[in-house]
């Protein structure tokens, strides 16, 4: 094996460079895993597109295979597929010592880079994968956010869901939330053809094109009386306005959308107030407490995860790859780099 390897650099906005850099050993506690699968997030492309920032690595969402495992590593090997935790609970914080894990204060995070031939961490950052594919182990993480930003929005049997955003996260909500036994409807750009098209067969009860026409409006045609849930992956900025608007009595906003800069909306304050309305941060940081379940929705098929992906590429070609991610929007759903 090469003392060398492949790894992808960035320079924002808009640089990608692969550089042979030196492979790292293993050191104790550690363990070195080829990757071989590597998803694109949608904050990888924003900052790509336009966060400065010098040259640095990215990649959180990753699975490969054991290459080799430093002095004192109990159960990984040579061979084994497992996948990467994208952060931990500290465990010493005060959250954590009162068994609040969900809300620890300072979790500890893997530190991405894995947009490479190989990464090298702690061991207590590997995921051993069982009946999955290296594709759907790179969903992992970004599946956790998912299973979060349902959990927080509260959804049940019978819930009407009003789903803002279905790029992959918002698809994979969509799942979970029809496996629940919700009404789901999605608000989407119909552009966006392939997400569209997934959304349909995912069990979408409604679709909404967000640039036809007034969104609330169609919403409470669909929903006289307003939805229980609305699960908001837009930008807060429009995201929180309209879902307030389109939701019911005591409904439950849970928010991931993420605007990147300092951003301010107006809610009517009083309708809120009165509505008994409810607005959720919600966050999969640290993401670890989750992958048991989001693995045995992968297996379970409750995601389809093979159906997600629609473009892969290797990681010689990582610029295209973003490229497609930024540009084809229309048939993107999920890209992925291989190795």
């Amino acid at each position: 094996m090469s003392d060398t390897m492949l790894a992808a650099f960035f320079s924002t906005p808009g640089h990608v460079e692969v550089r042979e850099v030196e492979r790292p050993l293993p050191g104790p506690g550690e363990v070195l895993v080829r990757i071989t699968a590597s998803g694109i997030c949608g904050s990888d492309v924003a900052a790509w597109r336009g966060i400065e920032q010098e040259w640095h690595r990215r990649g959180h969402e990753y699975a490969g295979v054991v290459e080799t495992v430093g002095d004192g590593v109990e159960g990984f090997a040579p061979g084994q597929a497992v996948a990467g935790y994208g952060s931990l609970p500290c465990g010493v914080c005060t959250h954590c010592r009162r068994g609040r894990p969900k809300y620890c204060l300072q979790p500890r995070s893997s530190g991405g880079g894995a947009f490479a031939e190989y990464l090298c961490l702690p061991c207590e950052f590997w995921f051993p994968l069982e009946g999955l594919s290296a594709e759907e182990g790179a969903l992992l993480e970004p599946l956790t956010v998912a299973l979060e930003m349902v959990r927080d929005g509260r959804v049940t049997l019978g819930n009407r869901v009003l789903l803002l955003g279905a790029g992959p996260i918002g698809l994979m909500a969509l799942s979970i939330c029809k496996a629940l036994g919700a009404l789901v409807y999605m608000v989407h750009p119909r552009s966006s053809a392939k997400r569209w098209a997934l959304a349909e067969a995912w069990g979408a009860d409604a679709a909404l094109d967000a640039t036809v026409g007034d969104v609330e409006k169609r919403v409470r045609e669909l929903v006289p009386g307003g939805v229980d849930t609305v699960l908001i992956t837009t930008m807060p900025t429009v995201g929180v306005p309209l879902a307030a608007a389109c939701a019911t009595r005591g409904g439950v906003l849970s928010l991931i959308g993420m605007q990147w800069e300092a951003a301010h909306f107006v809610l009517e304050i009083d309708r809120f107030h009165f509505a008994n309305l409810q607005l959720v941060g919600s966050n999969h940081n640290p993401c670890a407490l989750y992958y048991a379940e989001a693995a045995e929705l992968l297996r379970r098929r409750i995601i389809r995860g093979d159906e997600l992906i629609s473009h892969r590429f290797p990681l010689a070609e990582i610029e295209a790859a973003f490229k497609t991610t930024s540009e084809k929007r229309a048939e993107v759903a999920k890209v992925m780099i291989t190795g």
